[in-house]
């Protein structure tokens, strides 16, 4: 009995884990297709970035990223060395992770990928 038991409450986690996936997928899915491209997790990355921006500067340092990034991160993103990012350095950062996040290369992250630690890597740049 305990083992038919513990079956159906490892039944119900997991049942009750499969929305959540689907919910940080669709968070980033406007075509609701199950899946995020590239231009879909840089338009999720835009609006986060204009998220981080109070000050309206175009450019997000490291007090604005609050750990996004590790100082080693940012400035291996930060071409220019000025400390800073703008809107086009901050979404190259994305493109990288979107790559890492995307292992067979499909050009979309499903939701298995995007609970991978590159997609939750992703995922920090989006939400």
């Amino acid at each position: 009995m305990s083992s038919r038991l513990s079956a159906v409450t490892l039944l119900a986690v997991l049942l009750g884990a499969a929305p959540a996936f689907a919910a940080d997928v669709s968070a980033f899915d406007p075509d609701k297709d199950g899946t995020i491209d590239l231009a879909e997790a840089q338009a999720a990355a835009s609006r986060k970035f204009d998220m981080l921006d109070p000050d309206k500067d175009g450019t997000l340092d490291a007090k604005e990223l609050n750990g996004l990034l590790t100082a080693a991160e940012l400035k291996a993103a930060d071409p220019d060395k000025d400390g800073t990012l703008d809107k086009t350095e901050y979404l190259a950062v994305v493109a990288a992770r979107f790559k890492a996040a995307d292992p067979d290369a499909e050009g979309t992250i499903d939701a298995k990928e995007l609970s991978s630690p590159a997609g939750a890597s992703l995922a920090t740049l989006l939400k």
